[in-house]
């Protein structure tokens, strides 16, 4: 699937990936409703998958929905895939204020095993402005030092008021304008 007006941004993903210059961490901004969650959901899924011995032969980011990674990231269930976003906080379904410290620590023993199914890891971060201050600097170790084949699609719908030093460390992708840079 190719994020509906995101053509260019899709081409500058699948580019990265043939030719060997995958930023480790994307960083993709604009607006609420632009298509940020649905570009990372996309992007992980053909990341996993082509790294697997049945690469999806596919145009843009599409993966068919018969393909094992298709199938696992669709049930929630893949190994090698990781979202952080803002959990319920109690039966009335309210979410928290927060992705929380613990959230982004969970990741660490994600991180110290080796990926299962693809050769590669894939972790969402929706959104990246819901980082409590404590969470956002653990974070930042892990995208100083990211762990090999680690892929973060970090979305962000105000970038200017992330860390700088996550900034820095990121590709930035802008969704609400048709470029990344």
């Amino acid at each position: 699937m190719t994020p509906l007006g995101h053509g260019d941004q899709v081409a500058a993903f699948r580019d990265a990936m043939a030719q060997g210059r995958m930023h480790h961490a994307w960083l993709l901004a604009g607006p609420q409703g632009v298509g940020k969650a649905m570009f990372a959901a996309a992007a992980a899924a053909r990341y996993l998958a082509e790294g697997t011995d049945r690469p999806p032969a596919a145009p843009g980011l599409d993966v068919a929905e018969d393909h094992p990674t298709a199938r696992l990231i669709a049930a929630g269930s893949h190994p090698d895939h990781r979202v952080l976003q803002r959990l319920p906080r109690d039966k009335t379904g309210d979410l928290a204020r927060n992705i929380t410290i613990d959230q982004v620590r969970a990741l660490q023993p994600f991180f110290a095993v080796t990926p299962s199914m693809s050769p590669r890891r894939a972790v969402i971060i929706d959104a990246i402005d819901d980082l409590e201050r404590p969470a956002a600097n653990a974070l930042l170790k892990n995208l100083e030092e990211p762990p090999a084949d680690t892929l973060f699609l970090l979305i962000s719908h105000a970038p200017g008021r992330l860390l700088p030093t996550i900034r820095s460390r990121c590709r930035p992708c802008l969704l609400y304008t048709s470029r990344c840079v």
